[in-house]
C-alpha cells in the first residue's frame, strides 16, 4: 500500500479537478472556432460579437488552472514536495474561481469535491518529502510558460482596447514581456475596461509566478550554498570500510551521532541537500537506486543501513543492495509488527525491531517478570544467521 497510497489517489483526485475545469470552457467555446481552417487561425481569434472578452477574463484563468492541475498530478506520483505544495496553492485558486462564477448557493457538487481535495492534500502533506531542484526547475518554466501564452494570446485578443491597437502578435509578445516585468514603458496602454482588468490580472499572475519560480529554483541552491559556506566543514572521506546509513528519522541521525563519535567513517544519502548531519559526509539521492548506492561506494562499504521510519523504503533499500551484490552488512529497521515478516523476507543481516517490542519489555518490567539478557537482545536486534 506504501507503494501507491496517497500519491496515486490524490495524483488522481487533482487531475481529475483539473480535467473538470476545462471542460467547460471547451463545451462553451469548442462549437465556435472547430469549423475555422488552421491557416486562418489567427485571424479568426479577433473578437467575435463581444464573446472572446468573456473567454479571457473568464474561461482562460479557469483553463489554465486546469492545465496546471494536471501537470502538477504527475509531480504528486513521485510524492514531490514542491509538487504537493502547487496542488495545495492551484486547488485553493480553483475553489475561488469556482465560487466566483456561481450563482446561487455555493455547495455545489464542484465545491464540495475541491474542498474535499484541499483537506485530503493538507493530511497528506507528511507523504511528500522528497525535493528536486530539477523538479523545481521543471515547474517554474512550465509556471512561466503558460502565463506567457495567457498574456500573448489575451493581449492579442483585446487589442483594440490598447492605444496604440495591438494588432499582431509580435507585439502583444512585447507587451507582456513588458508587463509581467513590472517594466511599464507606458508605450502601449489599457483603454477599455476589459483590457484593463486583463493587464491586472496579467501583473498580479507575473508576480505571483516569478515570485514562485524564483523561491523554487534559487532559493535551494542559495541555501546549499549557505549551509556549505557556514555550516560544519565536510572532508570527502575514502569510500572503503564505512558505513552507508538511509533515513532522516531519530535513529537515523543518532546512530549516525554514535558511529562519528567512535571515529567511524559515515556517509548519509538524504533525499533532501538541506539535510544535515554534523560532519559526516551526505550524498543526495534515492538510496532504493543501485546507482545511488554505487556513488555512495555501497560495493565496499562495511555496512549499509537502512534506517527510514518507512518501512517499505528500507525493505527496497536492502533489495537494492542485495542486487548490487556487496559483502556489506545489511541492516533494516521496522517500527510496525506488521511488516517485521515483510522485512524478514528480504533477507537483511539484522533487523532493528525496537519500536515494535518496546511495550512487551515495558509490560514484563511493570509485571515483574524475569527478563532474560539474551533474550532480549535477540528480540531487539533479529540477527539472521550466517550462511554456509
Amino acid at each position: 500500500m506504501d507503494l501507491w497510497f496517497p500519491q496515486v489517489p490524490l495524483a488522481l483526485a487533482v487531475g481529475g479537478a483539473g480535467i473538470f475545469a476545462i471542460l467547460p470552457t471547451i463545451r462553451r467555446y469548442a462549437a465556435e472556432y472547430l469549423h475555422l481552417k488552421l491557416g486562418d487561425l489567427f485571424h479568426a481569434l479577433q473578437p467575435i460579437a463581444g464573446h472572446v472578452p468573456r473567454l479571457i477574463l473568464s474561461g482562460v484563468p479557469t483553463v489554465l488552472v486546469g492545465a496546471l492541475q494536471i501537470l502538477i498530478a504527475i509531480g504528486l506520483l513521485g510524492r514531490s514536495r514542491i509538487a504537493w505544495l502547487s496542488a495545495l496553492g492551484i486547488t485553493l485558486a480553483q475553489l475561488i474561481l469556482t465560487i466566483a462564477h456561481t450563482s446561487g448557493s455555493i455547495l455545489t457538487y464542484e465545491t464540495i469535491y475541491i474542498c474535499v481535495l484541499l483537506v485530503a492534500l493538507m493530511l497528506a502533506r507528511d507523504a511528500f518529502r522528497r525535493s528536486s531542484l530539477a523538479a523545481g526547475t521543471l515547474f517554474a518554466l512550465t509556471s512561466v510558460l503558460v502565463l506567457m501564452i495567457y498574456g500573448v494570446l489575451g493581449s492579442y485578443l483585446l487589442g483594440a482596447g490598447f492605444a496604440p491597437p495591438i494588432t499582431n502578435l509580435p507585439d502583444a509578445f512585447y507587451f507582456t514581456i513588458v508587463t509581467m516585468s513590472t517594466v511599464g514603458y507606458g508605450d502601449i496602454l489599457p483603454k477599455s475596461g476589459e483590457a484593463r482588468l486583463f493587464v491586472i490580472s496579467l501583473i498580479i499572475l507575473g508576480l505571483t509566478v516569478f515570485a514562485t519560480a524564483l523561491t523554487a529554483v534559487i532559493g535551494p541552491v542559495l541555501q546549499s550554498r549557505i549551509n556549505r559556506t557556514i555550516g560544519p566543514r565536510r572532508r570527502k572521506m575514502k569510500r572503503v570500510n564505512h558505513f552507508i546509513i538511509s533515513g532522516n528519522g531519530v535513529l537515523a541521525r543518532n546512530t549516525v551521532r554514535e558511529l562519528r563519535q567512535r571515529g567511524e567513517a559515515v556517509l548519509v544519502i538524504v533525499e533532501d541537500e538541506d539535510a544535515s548531519f554534523g560532519d559526516a559526509e551526505t550524498i543526495v539521492g534515492d538510496p532504493t537506486e543501485l546507482d545511488t548506492l554505487r556513488e555512495a561506494g555501497g560495493v565496499h562499504a562495511r555496512a549499509i543501513l537502512a534506517l527510514s521510519d518507512d518501512d517499505s523504503e528500507n525493505a527496497f533499500v536492502i533489495l537494492a543492495v542485495h542486487e548490487m551484490g556487496t559483502d556489506a552488512k545489511k541492516v533494516a529497521a521496522v517500527s510496525t509488527r506488521k511488516n517485521l515478516e515483510r522485512v524478514r523476507r528480504v533477507r537483511p543481516d539484522m533487523i532493528l525491531a525496537a519500536p515494535v517490542f518496546g511495550s512487551e519489555v515495558l509490560a514484563m518490567a511493570l509485571t515483574e517478570e524475569k527478563i532474560d539478557g539474551d533474550w532480549l537482545l535477540s528480540r531487539f536486534l533479529d540477527v539472521r544467521p550466517a550462511s554456509g
